[in-house]
C-alpha cells in the first residue's frame, strides 16, 4: 500500500461519517490526502450538501476534478444559514483552499486613516483596519488614485499627514507642509485644536461624498476673512474652494440614485472574473474599486459574485443602505443579514431589471468587462485577446464558458437556384478580421438546399482547420434556425470539435437559436446587436461574392463570341484588364502585352468591339429618328 494511500481515511469510514451527517445549515470542510483544506462551502442542509459530492452522476470536468482530490471532510454545524455565510467567510480566509474563488493577486490593499480619536487628527495609509476609533476609506485597489486624493485633500483641507503624537511631542518650527499650504501647522500651535478640529470634519465629508456641506463652510469661512480684512487668507480659502468644484464637477453624475448606494458588477472568462465596485454617494460616484478573481473550478457567475461581496465588504471602510447587484446570488436573505451585521443597520440587496438603476449596474458591468481585457492584455499569456462590454454581456446572455473573443459566421446565398454560395467572416474583439474571411462555391448541391450547402461549407472549412491542427472560433454562429444548427453540430463533431460553442441567428424574428431551446434578447441588447452586425457582414459578403460569380459569366460569355479567343485567352485577358469593358477600350498595344494573345487575336478582339460600337451607335441613331 502506497504512503499516499495510508493518509486517506478507509473508505468504510468515510461512509460512516456520511452517515452521520446532520440535517442543519453549517459548513463544510473538504480535504486530500495530505489532509490539506481545498475546498470550503456553505449548506442550508450539510447531509444532503455533502452526500452529493460522493454520488453517482454526471458532473463537468473540473467538479469531477475536485470530487478526485476529496479523500476526507470535515464539517461545523450552525444555528442558521445566516452564520454558516460567516463561519465560511472566516475558514475560506484562514485556509485559503486551492479549489475556492480567490484573489488573483492576494494582497492587501490601502486604506485612508483618519486617526480621530487623537486630539489633532492625521490621515495616513494603512493596509490595515483595526477595531482602534479611527475613520477609515477604501479599500483603494487603485493606489495611484488613492495618492492623488490624499495628496489633493491635504492640500485643500490642511490636514496633517504627518507621525507627530500631538500634542505631546513637539518640534521648534513648521515643516515643508506649512510652506506649501498643505498643513496648519498644528505642531507649532498656529493652529489651534478647535479650529483644526474643523479642518478634520471637513475632509471627512469630502471622503463621504458630502462635498457640498464642505465647500458651504469653506465659503462661509472665507466671507468671515475677508470681513476680518484678512484678503490674503480669503484669497487662498477662495483658491481651495475652486479647485475643490473642479474636482467635484469631473465625478460622474448618476441619474436614479440620490442617496448612498453600492453597485456591484461582473465580468467573467473562463476561470478568470473582474468584480466592480462603483461607490455612489449623494449621485455622484465617489471612487471605484476591481478585484481580479480566478477560480480553479470556473464557476458560475453566482460564486463569482458571492466571492466579490466577501473580498469588499469585508474590508470596506463604509456600507450603505443599498447594494445594487448585477447578478443574481443565492441565499439572498442570508447576504442581506450579514451585511447588516457588518454596517451595523440594515442593508438591502437589489437586482434591478430596468430603468435608471439598470443603466448604473450596466455601467459597472462595462467597467468590469474592461478591467478584465485590460489584464488579460498585462499578463501577456493570452496574445492579444481582448474583452468588450458587448461580448462579456454575450457571454452572460447565451450562458457561454467564456467570453467569445472570437467569433466566425457562416452564410449561404443563392439567386433563382443558380450559383449557390457559402461566406465565413471572422471577428475579433468585436471587429471584423478580413485576413480571416472565405468564401466557398458550392460544389456538390444541385439547385436550392441551404442544409447541403451549409454542410458543405463547413466540411470543407473545419476539415482544413482539423488537418492544420488547428481550433475554431470562441464562437460559432450560423445564419438560420434549428436545422443549419443541427448539421453545423454534426460537422463540428465530425471533426472531434465537441466543445466548440455553436448558436444559429434567424432572420425574421431575430431568434437566437441554441441547442437547448431559443432565446429572444431585447433589441436595445448589446449583445443582440453585435450578433447582428456579424450575420449582416457575413449576408454582405456572401451577396458580393455571388454577384461577382454572376458579372464574371455574363462577361466571360460576351468573350466567348470573339472568334479564336478560347478559355485560356479569355481568362488572362479578364485576368490583366480586370473586366470586359477595360478589354473593350484597350488599344493593340495594351492587348499586345497580355500573355498568350497574338496579333490575330489582337485584330479579332478590336474588329469584334468596334463592330459592337457601330451597331449600338445605329441603334440610337434609329431611336432619335
Amino acid at each position: 500500500m502506497s504512503s499516499r494511500r495510508k493518509k486517506s481515511e478507509p473508505a468504510g469510514e468515510l461512509h460512516r461519517k456520511l452517515r452521520l451527517l446532520p440535517a442543519t445549515p453549517g459548513v463544510y470542510l473538504h480535504k486530500n490526502r495530505n489532509g490539506k483544506v481545498i475546498y470550503v462551502g456553505k449548506a442550508k442542509r450539510l447531509a444532503q450538501r455533502v452526500r452529493s459530492y460522493f454520488q453517482a452522476g454526471e458532473r463537468d470536468p473540473k467538479t469531477s476534478l475536485l470530487v478526485h482530490k476529496i479523500a476526507d471532510f470535515d464539517y461545523i454545524a450552525t444555528d442558521s444559514e445566516a452564520e454558516a455565510l460567516v463561519l465560511e467567510n472566516q475558514l475560506i480566509k484562514e485556509y485559503r483552499p486551492l479549489y475556492n474563488v480567490r484573489l488573483k493577486d492576494d494582497k492587501q490593499y490601502p486604506y485612508l486613516r483618519i486617526s480621530l480619536q487623537e486630539p489633532f487628527p492625521r490621515v495616513t495609509v494603512t493596509r490595515r483596519i483595526s477595531d482602534d476609533g479611527a475613520r477609515y476609506f477604501g479599500p483603494y485597489t487603485d493606489v495611484k488614485a488613492m495618492r492623488e486624493t490624499l495628496q489633493f485633500a491635504a492640500g485643500i483641507f490642511q490636514v496633517r499627514t504627518c507621525h507627530l503624537d500631538l500634542p505631546q511631542q513637539t518640534v521648534p518650527r513648521a515643516c515643508l507642509d506649512f510652506q506649501i499650504g498643505r498643513c496648519s501647522a498644528p505642531c507649532v500651535q498656529y493652529d489651534k485644536q478647535t479650529g483644526y478640529a474643523r479642518k478634520v470634519r471637513r475632509l471627512v465629508r469630502f471622503l463621504e461624498g458630502r462635498e457640498t456641506e464642505a465647500i458651504r463652510q469653506l465659503r462661509t469661512e472665507m466671507s468671515a476673512l475677508s470681513s476680518a480684512l484678512r484678503y490674503e487668507d480669503a484669497a487662498r480659502m477662495r483658491d481651495r474652494i475652486s479647485r475643490l468644484e473642479r474636482t467635484v464637477a469631473r465625478r460622474i453624475a448618476v441619474s436614479g440614485i440620490t442617496g448612498a448606494a453600492d453597485v456591484c458588477g461582473l465580468a467573467r472568462d473562463g476561470a478568470d472574473a473582474c468584480g466592480v465596485v462603483l461607490r455612489i454617494r449623494r449621485g455622484r460616484i465617489l471612487t471605484t474599486h476591481h478585484f481580479l478573481l480566478r477560480d480553479r473550478l470556473e464557476s458560475g457567475e453566482d460564486i463569482f459574485g458571492a466571492q466579490l461581496l466577501r473580498e469588499y465588504y469585508t474590508r470596506a471602510g463604509d456600507i450603505p443602505g443599498e447594494v445594487l447587484l448585477g447578478y443574481a446570488v443565492a441565499d439572498q436573505q442570508d447576504w442581506e443579514a450579514w451585511l447588516s451585521r457588518l454596517r451595523g443597520r440594515r442593508v438591502r440587496l437589489r437586482f434591478p431589471q430596468r430603468g435608471a438603476r439598470r443603466k448604473v449596474v450596466d455601467l459597472a458591468r462595462a467597467n468590469a468587462a474592461f478591467k478584465l481585457g485590460e489584464r488579460t492584455l498585462r499578463a501577456g499569456g493570452a496574445g492579444d485577446r481582448r474583452v468588450t462590454p458587448a461580448s462579456v454581456q454575450l457571454q452572460r446572455e447565451l450562458r457561454l464558458h467564456t467570453v467569445p473573443n472570437t467569433i466566425e459566421c457562416f452564410d449561404i446565398s443563392n439567386f433563382q437556384g443558380r450559383e449557390t454560395v457559402g461566406s465565413l467572416v471572422y471577428f475579433k474583439a468585436g471587429a471584423p478580421l478580413k485576413t480571416r474571411y472565405r468564401r466557398f462555391r458550392i460544389r456538390t448541391v444541385a439547385g436550392v438546399d441551404d442544409y447541403a450547402s451549409m454542410t458543405e461549407v463547413l466540411d470543407r472549412y473545419y476539415g482544413r482547420l482539423a488537418q492544420r491542427e488547428k481550433r475554431p472560433a470562441d464562437l460559432v454562429v450560423v445564419d438560420g434556425g434549428a436545422g443549419q444548427l443541427n448539421v453545423a453540430r454534426a460537422v463540428l463533431t465530425r471533426y472531434a470539435f465537441h466543445d466548440t460553442q455553436l448558436i444559429g441567428l434567424a432572420k425574421r424574428e431575430e431568434t437566437v437559436v441554441r441547442e437547448d431551446g431559443p432565446l429572444h434578447l431585447p433589441r436595445t441588447s448589446e449583445a443582440l446587436k453585435l450578433l447582428q452586425r456579424i450575420r449582416n457582414e457575413a449576408h454582405r459578403f456572401a451577396i458580393t461574392y455571388h454577384r461577382l460569380l454572376r458579372d464574371q459569366r455574363t462577361e466571360a460569355s460576351l468573350l466567348d463570341a470573339i472568334p479564336g479567343i478560347g478559355r485560356i485567352k479569355k481568362l488572362s485577358l479578364l485576368h490583366h484588364f480586370g473586366s470586359v469593358v477595360q478589354i473593350s477600350e484597350a488599344t493593340a498595344t495594351q492587348l499586345a502585352e497580355v500573355r498568350g494573345i497574338g496579333r490575330h487575336d489582337i485584330a479579332s478582339i478590336l474588329n469584334f468591339f468596334a463592330a459592337r460600337q457601330r451597331h449600338s451607335t445605329d441603334d440610337n441613331q434609329e431611336r432619335q429618328s
